[in-house]
């Protein structure tokens, strides 16, 4: 880890923390965040895309094409190095905290604490960095408003945009009155998610709900086992399913994610470097993941503990420079790191209410210059099908993450600056509208862009079965 660039922060009192707000509403007001980023010096979606397949498998790079080519929410889920010069082209606050990065609504979820409750949370953060707080609000609504596209439902896409901005602000309100302990420990668990539900309303939102929480207690590390694994020659090892799914034969491969594992082992906090200890390596696949990131180097790793019938998932995916790096001007008294693996484990802790016992990082094979970071592989994870939902379960759903959101980032952000930043007016509402139905206007040009150029050859596209 490097040293922080600003020294310890100091630490203000109350009245300094609302007047460094008020401050801030004063050198940017919040109507102004709303101020759309110009089309003229975007950059080129299909330009983008080639450039970033410079340093990924390109035989993968096809498939990451046409999947982000199903639609424009698929297409800003995949993109967000587009957005975030967008969002780096504004002025923006100097409210500062550690950000997800890619604020994208598929990017919340329910997932497994260490206590084996079901959680909900942000569950994303390849590109997570310090910055303004308001770039994930922004996201976060523009993926929303993008949720609709081709809807006929203009209005209903607007005011969801509001609905995050103010659901957002209000939790934020109600989260600067709170203790520091307080707003650390809390996290929303399957109980509060029921009850959340059942408040929004909408028996729509209850079934989903529901749904969602049955699905993800089935999606353990057995049940991924029982579909990627086999047993041969009485050993069980990985499926063969190009291109989703290849086992690593390479001798001088596996050597080296081997050695590499007991280094990974070692970023773990000393507790839970015993645990890990106990599991040894048995087989390597390589396993395509996501939207954005097919193309980059992803392993699945199978352990096993006691005997062949105590055996877990590991996911080691690799970890490239966060997009937001270019733009952050400022960074506030958090630390910078070197390695983006730790970077990546670093800011999912600090957002996150709890987070995964083997979250750790690790470099790849010596000379690639690569860097990694590890967790467990489908350990009750789930999520929510908002594109099929009927509208009253994506506003529900909206306020779900917005608030969610909220609680992220008072975990690392002076919660009472911001708030005293939104006040209880309509100005920053209105401009997160603004903004993000202009950024969707964007979005759904950047997809035609995309569609275009695969039509025309310009990019290469084929779906899992031909890539």
């Amino acid at each position: 880890m490097d040293a922080a660039t600003q020294s310890s922060p100091q630490h203000l009192s109350l009245e300094e923390r609302v007047a460094l707000g008020a401050q801030q509403a004063e050198e940017l007001p919040p109507e102004q965040l709303g101020d759309p980023p110009v089309r003229d010096g975007r950059p080129d979606i299909v330009a983008t895309l080639l450039e970033e397949g410079k340093d990924r498998i390109a035989e993968l790079l096809p498939l990451r094409h046409a999947r982000m080519a199903v639609s424009p929410l698929a297409l800003l889920r995949g993109s967000a190095a587009v957005m975030a010069a967008d969002l780096g082209s504004r002025r923006s606050t100097n409210l500062i905290v550690q950000l997800c990065g890619d604020a994208h609504l598929s990017n919340f979820g329910i997932y497994a604490s260490p206590e084996r409750d079901l959680v909900f949370d942000v569950n994303d953060f390849d590109e997570t960095h310090p910055g303004p707080f308001e770039w994930d609000v922004l996201r976060l609504a523009t993926s929303f408003v993008t949720c609709l596209h081709g809807s006929d439902n203009a209005e209903g896409a607007a005011a969801l945009a509001r609905r995050v901005a103010k659901t957002y602000q209000q939790s934020m309100q109600e989260i600067s009155e709170k203790p520091t302990f307080e707003v650390l420990y809390e996290r929303m668990t399957e109980e509060d998610i029921h009850a959340f539900a059942e408040e929004s309303e909408s028996n729509a939102m209850v079934k989903e709900t529901e749904a969602t929480i049955e699905k993800a207690k089935r999606r353990t590390h057995e049940r991924a086992i029982a579909r990627l694994t086999e047993e041969v020659d009485g050993v069980r090892r990985f499926k063969n399913m190009p291109p989703t799914l290849v086992r690593v034969t390479d001798e001088a491969i596996r050597a080296s994610l081997d050695d590499e594992h007991a280094l990974y082992v070692k970023s773990l906090p000393p507790e839970n470097q015993a645990i890990a200890l106990r599991y040894k390596v048995i087989d390597i696949a390589h396993k395509v993941v996501g939207v954005g990131s097919i193309g980059t180097r992803c392993w699945v790793v199978l352990l096993e503990g006691r005997d062949a019938d105590d055996q877990i998932m590991l996911q080691v995916k690799q970890a490239t420079p966060s997009v937001l790096a270019p733009y952050v001007k400022h960074m506030g008294n958090f630390a910078t790191f070197s390695h983006e693996g730790e970077r990546t484990v670093r800011g999912q802790k600090l957002m996150q209410a709890v987070s995964d016992l083997f979250l750790g990082w690790l470099d790849g094979m010596a000379g690639s210059n690569r860097q990694y970071f590890a967790r467990q592989f489908h350990d009750m994870k789930g999520s929510f099908d908002v594109e099929t939902a009927k509208y009253a379960t994506v506003e529900s759903y909206a306020d779900l993450c917005a608030r969610t959101l909220a609680r992220a980032h008072a975990r690392s952000g002076d919660t009472v600056a911001i708030a005293s930043y939104l006040g209880d007016g309509k100005a920053f509402a209105d401009a997160v509208e603004v903004f993000a139905v202009a950024e969707a206007h964007f979005v759904a040009g950047d997809h035609k862009r995309l569609t275009d150029a695969i039509a025309a050859g310009e990019i290469a596209a084929a779906d899992g079965d031909d890539a």
